[in-house]
């Protein structure tokens, strides 16, 4: 295909861009009266919406943003979801809306609070969840009108099944921030229990099915699916009639579940790409990335949305006895953004330790070679960026930008020794194996000049790189990002609070003085654009503020973008418009030039 022309004024980026944020996501929530459950963007902002596979009839079933959504019970007319009520601070209410009519209601009224961790009941329609306050987190049911705690628990857990009375989640329940352990908790008699198979090791994710725990470990060494019995305290891995799970050999398990008659299904992962598997027996699919697995009432036929760097998002249906698989909704790629994203690779460069950095490479068909080029680090850090569609990764592609994505350690995918790599270690080694992408793409030929672009905790390492190695870098922006660790720490609610315990190992208030951008503001160089949401309450505005007068006194050249009335997560297409436009225009000033 020949590359199209690259945009050669404002209100040509302007529309490309905003043909390519318009482009929808797509992500299956589940399977149940026949209908297909899913999150979309489809008409600007994130909502529910389902689908009839056999008359490809769609029915949107919200109107304003939601932010959480439990996965759908199969008996249940009704989905179970969160919105935030307070302008982006992300306290939230639970919410339940009719799958098939559509008609949205309030479940409960409880205080806003950060709502994790969604399990609904679709047989007794009650939903379990996790929040969070100021003062600490606890496990809640809500109800038709009412709601209570069922227990007051100082650590971050979250429920994932529920079967009768049943509740099963996971957590950091015994303190250490390198293990979590799996709990389950019983309604009706309020018994709480933790079980880990070894002291130390990292639990995930149980499922229920008559009593059985599906469940992801680490404690024989690499990361696998193990069965617990809850009643005879059995445990064992899962028995699969086929063999093409275990010839996969997957690293992790991105999601897995049990299939109505007691079968084992999941999505297995390695190397940023992932492949869905039900009884041991590969599912078809497309390649690159497949979400959440959804089986019908037989489970003869698989509903799951799936996407690549270079691809948008689709659903599809898979007929598990036939053996085939047809898009149920489709998603080109706009005419005026063909050609204009290149292709995309998966390779590892070397860090300064020597340790391999999994990294994921797109090239713009207007950078040329080597070409200005950004290296894109995603959040979390417990996150990753797979061979998936990503707006921020290729709204700089389609400016002229190759891509450098790193999954520096701490990114999840690669293995439980690989995440926890960045406990007690934050804005060390990751910083490291960022730069090292920085450098492979000089030393490859790719790249002539590099910038840097991250949101969330990507915008707090392009600040500690901006100041940490100055030397490397054209230009950067930083989204959302943090600033000072201590304060932060201060800021922050019971949730954020453990969490930030957790990255570092601990309350060291010496090292997170040592790790918080705002220690090296003074080495700063390179062009910033900084884009901070108002009302952010992960990441507060208030530090970020404090940051901007260190580089207004020493002269740095910089932008700053107060989004107003938004919060960490951008929940409609506008949102991302704020984003995606500034920090594209902001590079095109200051990382092309050096190329004319």
């Amino acid at each position: 295909m020949v590359p199209l022309p690259e945009p050669s004024s404002v209100s040509e980026k302007v529309r490309v861009l905003e043909s390519l944020v318009k482009i929808p996501t797509y992500s299956v929530a589940g399977f149940t009266h026949g209908r297909v459950v899913y999150v979309s963007t489809a008409e600007g902002v994130i909502s529910l919406w389902s689908l009839n596979p056999a008359t490809r009839e769609v029915r949107r079933l919200t109107r304003n943003p939601v932010h959480s959504v439990a996965p759908a019970h199969r008996k249940s007319r009704y989905v179970a979801f969160t919105r935030d009520v307070t302008r982006g601070m992300e306290l939230h209410k639970p919410f339940i809306v009719n799958v098939e009519t559509g008609g949205e209601e309030l479940l409960a009224d409880v205080p806003p609070m950060r709502i994790f961790g969604l399990v609904w009941d679709g047989v007794r329609e009650r939903l379990i969840f996790s929040a969070a306050t100021r003062s600490g987190i606890g496990l809640f049911m809500a109800w038709r009108g009412g709601y209570e705690k069922l227990l007051d628990v100082n650590a971050i857990v979250e429920p994932t099944d529920i079967d009768g009375d049943l509740v099963a989640g996971f957590g950091m329940l015994k303190g250490n921030p390198l293990s979590m352990e799996l709990f389950t908790y019983d309604i009706g008699s309020g018994e709480f229990k933790v079980y880990t198979p070894k002291e130390g090791s990292v639990n995930k994710a149980p499922a229920l099915h008559g009593g059985k725990l599906l469940f992801e470990s680490n404690f024989e060494g690499s990361n696998a699916l193990y069965v617990y019995d809850v009643r005879t305290e059995e445990l064992g891995k899962p028995e699969m009639e086929g063999g093409d799970y275990s010839r996969f050999a997957p690293v992790e398990n991105s999601v897995y579940g049990w299939t109505p008659d007691g079968r084992v299904w999941a999505v297995g992962e390695r190397e940023g790409r992932s492949k869905p598997f039900v009884d041991g027996h590969e599912v078809p699919s497309p390649g690159g990335t497949v979400g959440y697995l959804a089986l019908s009432d037989d489970s003869s036929r698989a509903y799951y949305s799936a996407s690549s760097l270079t691809s948008p998002p689709k659903i599809y249906e898979a007929d598990l006895r036939g053996g085939s698989y047809r898009v149920l909704l489709d998603n080109p790629l706009p005419e005026e953004l063909r050609g204009r994203i290149g292709k995309s690779y998966f390779i590892k460069c070397r860090s300064a330790d020597g340790l391999e950095v999994p990294t994921f490479v797109v090239e713009s068909p207007h950078a040329g070679r080597p070409g200005p080029t950004v290296v894109y680090v995603h959040g979390g850090p417990w996150s990753e960026v797979m061979d998936a569609w990503s707006v921020l990764i290729n709204s700089l592609v389609v400016s002229g930008y190759h891509v450098i994505a790193p999954n520096f350690r701490g990114s999840t995918g690669y293995g439980e020794d690989f995440r926890l790599k960045d406990i007690g270690d934050p804005g060390g080694g990751d910083l490291e194996d960022v730069v090292a992408a920085a450098r492979w793409g000089v030393e490859s030929g790719l790249a002539s000049d590099v910038g840097i672009v991250g949101y969330s905790y990507g915008g707090y390492m392009t600040y500690l790189a901006l100041g940490r190695k100055p030397e490397l870098w054209r230009a950067g922006v930083a989204g959302a990002g943090i600033v000072d660790w201590r304060e932060l720490y201060e800021l922050s609610d019971a949730l954020f609070r453990k969490f930030i315990e957790t990255l570092f190992g601990g309350i060291k208030e010496g090292l997170m003085v040592e790790r918080s951008p705002i220690t090296y503001v003074r080495n700063v160089r390179a062009p910033l654009c900084i884009i901070h949401p108002q009302n952010d309450s992960r990441t507060p505005l208030k530090p970020v503020l404090r940051y901007v007068e260190e580089l207004l006194k020493r002269g740095v050249t910089f932008e700053a973008h107060v989004l107003p009335d938004m919060g960490h997560a951008a929940k409609t297409v506008d949102d991302i418009v704020r984003v995606v436009l500034p920090t594209v225009l902001f590079l095109d000033r200051y990382l092309k030039p050096a190329q004319s």
